[in-house]
């Protein structure tokens, strides 16, 4: 069986959101944190389908590389977790109304855990105070709905 390259296995994500703006040349929404945790809730889900059809197709060559795989994967979606502006979030960006908050925090949770695992603590802080943000803002929602 072919060893796989846990550089290359997920090339056909390289073209992921950032790349598809950028050839629209509508990069002013690149910064816009709707278009970020958007990015990386979809990243989540891409990665773990991504995962389950690797896992039945190449058993033990993805077992092998796996690791090398995800950290590459998970490294890419911190990129877009760090160029998050908090202050800019938390003030103006209400996330709910074009999100699954659900997904979201699952997300960004998935991350976190990982991070935490490999005892990545400085990136576990950047990614703790986003779903702080994001959970402020479910609580919000949440209490909207009581209170109509």
């Amino acid at each position: 069986m072919n060893k796989l390259d846990p550089h290359t296995l997920f090339s056909i994500f390289e073209q992921g959101d950032e790349e598809v703006y950028k050839e629209h040349k509508v990069t002013n929404v690149l910064d816009n944190p709707y278009v970020i945790v958007g990015m990386v809730t979809r990243s989540v889900q891409n990665y773990y389908l991504m995962e389950a059809m690797y896992e039945r197709h190449y058993k033990e060559a993805f077992k092998e590389a796996k690791d090398d795989i995800k950290y590459k994967y998970y490294s890419k979606m911190y990129t877009y977790i760090d160029r998050l502006k908090l202050n800019k979030f938390e003030d103006v960006y209400s996330i709910g109304d074009a999100y699954d908050l659900e997904a979201t925090l699952y997300a960004f949770n998935d991350i976190l855990k990982y991070f935490e695992k490999r005892e990545q603590y400085e990136r576990c802080s950047v990614i703790k105070k986003v779903l702080d943000i994001i959970e402020s803002k479910m609580l919000t929602k949440e209490l909207k709905k009581i209170i109509q």
